[in-house]
């Protein structure tokens, strides 16, 4: 089956009402993720009818589409990243089921600490129903708040974090051709943007081994 197909009804049911049809506005969204600005789409390239505003509304609406399904999962690598969105430092963390290459949960914050590692991994385990062998790198905020949680934990440098560093990379290709577009300052925009970006992925990832 097609992405487009896989994903359409869903996208379509976030609308109540339709002046472009529901394909116009995905093939919206995924080119704007793929990497052209809201401006290419709407002006200098007419790829749609439609403003700046109302493909930006339509990316925001396709960001709740990310729901990771609540399974077992043997396998978890977790990271953060600095990101500098609009002159702002803020921090992305970011959760991959290694096994399936699955983008559990994503978390903008403006700092890097404990009380911010208990919350994203919190959200990790929203889409875990054991509690899994967790991946780390030796960041000084992940022990406390993993034997906080219960979770049990082993330090990689490279490896199975790989996976997760390298949806890093893809990740901030995307956001710095958009960091005017993102109001950095509430962490809100950021956070969309992420979270439309991390369901691309999910709905495009290559099959898991069975």
């Amino acid at each position: 089956m097609h992405v487009i197909d896989a994903v359409l009804d869903s996208f379509s049911n976030l609308f109540r009402f339709h002046r472009y049809s529901p394909l116009e506005k995905l093939y919206s969204v995924f080119l704007f993720i793929a990497g052209l600005s809201l401006r290419d789409l709407s002006e200098r390239l007419c790829l749609t009818g439609a403003s700046r505003e109302s493909v930006r509304i339509w990316v925001h609406r396709f960001s709740s589409i990310f729901r990771p399904s609540r399974r077992m999962r043997r396998l978890v690598a977790v990271d953060e990243t600095v990101l500098k969105v609009s002159g702002q430092t803020c921090y992305l963390w970011a959760a991959i089921d290694v096994d399936t290459k699955e983008v559990l949960a994503v978390y903008a914050s403006k700092g890097r600490g404990i009380p911010s590692a208990v919350k994203f991994l919190r959200k990790v385990l929203d889409s875990c129903e054991c509690k899994p062998l967790i991946v780390v790198d030796r960041g000084a905020w992940y022990r406390w708040a993993l034997d906080r949680l219960g979770i049990t934990y082993i330090h990689e440098t490279f490896g199975n974090r790989n996976r997760i560093k390298r949806w890093f990379r893809e990740m901030k290709e995307r956001t710095k051709r958009f960091h005017n577009n993102i109001n950095a300052k509430t962490l809100k925009s950021l956070e969309e943007l992420i979270t439309a970006i991390a369901a691309m992925h999910n709905i495009i990832r290559p099959e898991e081994k069975r």
